[in-house]
């Protein structure tokens, strides 16, 4: 049993339910929210290893949860996860980009469409990085 949770922050429920799916066969404990506030409540409870975080999101969008919960994690308020940004916004230029990742403060930003074997790789590498289990 693969001992990380993972909450997938997302208003797409077709990219819910195929990734949830497909975290799940490789035995990740995933949860879900559809929204930024929705989202930002099962955050603080300190219960994930890692968040998948869409940007454009009802309530609070991705960008404001990811920089409200790393500000949190680096007060100490909240125990520390990855985050990473999924977001359909393709950005034109090497500024825009790095505008947005230091905006954030997310870990890592990938670009939908995207090959859900490329973001298996992706939260696998970011998760070999983190001690199993760490709520």
């Amino acid at each position: 049993m693969n001992p990380y949770r993972i909450l997938i922050v997302e208003d797409d429920e077709d990219i819910v339910e195929t990734v949830k799916y497909a975290l799940e066969l490789r035995g990740f404990a995933v949860d879900v929210a559809y929204d930024g506030l929705h989202a930002l409540r099962k955050a603080r409870k300190g219960e994930y290893d890692l968040m998948l975080l869409d940007i454009m999101l009802p309530g609070k969008n991705g960008y404001e949860v990811s920089r409200m919960l790393k500000t949190e994690m680096e007060q100490g308020k909240i125990k520390p996860f990855k985050i990473v940004v999924l977001t359909a916004r393709k950005v034109d230029t090497p500024e825009r980009e790095d505008f947005l990742a230091t905006w954030s403060n997310a870990d890592e930003y990938l670009y939908k469409p995207f090959e859900l074997d490329d973001l298996i790789d992706r939260i696998e590498m970011h998760l070999a990085r983190t001690p199993a289990g760490v709520h």
